[in-house]
């Protein structure tokens, strides 16, 4: 599980994507989603790392992620790890290889940069044609902005400029 940029100790912001092997739809197999919040409600924890924005979509996930950089491998590795041999097993998914061998990652250098892509993170759903309005789609942080709920994973807004 590479990084295409090994450098990632100067940041302290990352928004990340993650895809399902061959973007397969994987997300749509019932209770693959509740393993993904589980797992990451966990290594949050364990990292101290803090979440403002996420989404689960079908072939791929987001997140806007505070933790250190030189953290950030680590976490990435546990999280998919824990997913990949746990979390889903128990959801009736047998694959030899659940997630493509990279995640992307971006430094989150400002407060415009992080504004857009947390829109970016709550359009997407909408973008995909999955919901009309990104606060229905159950498995994103958008819910906790637009509606003040709480959802899968508390999201952390103490980052607010």
């Amino acid at each position: 599980m590479g990084l295409r940029f090994k450098d990632q100790t100067y940041g302290e912001c990352f928004f990340i994507t993650t895809s399902f092997y061959e973007h397969r739809r994987l997300g749509e197999t019932e209770g693959v989603y509740e393993a993904l919040a589980d797992s990451l409600r966990f290594y949050l924890h364990k990292y101290h790392a803090q979440l403002p924005g996420y989404v689960f979509m079908p072939s791929h996930i987001h997140l806007l992620l505070f933790v250190k950089g030189n953290s950030l491998a680590g976490f990435m590795r546990d999280f998919k790890k824990y997913v990949a041999q746990k979390g889903v097993s128990n959801c009736g998914v047998r694959v030899s290889q659940l997630w493509a061998p990279r995640y992307d990652r971006v430094v989150v250098y400002s407060e415009t940069v992080f504004h857009r892509k947390l829109e970016y993170i709550h359009r997407n759903p909408v973008t995909a044609g999955l919901v009309l309005a990104p606060e229905e789609w159950q498995w994103s942080s958008a819910g906790a902005y637009l509606q003040s709920e709480i959802g899968c994973i508390p999201v952390w807004k103490d980052w607010l400029f």
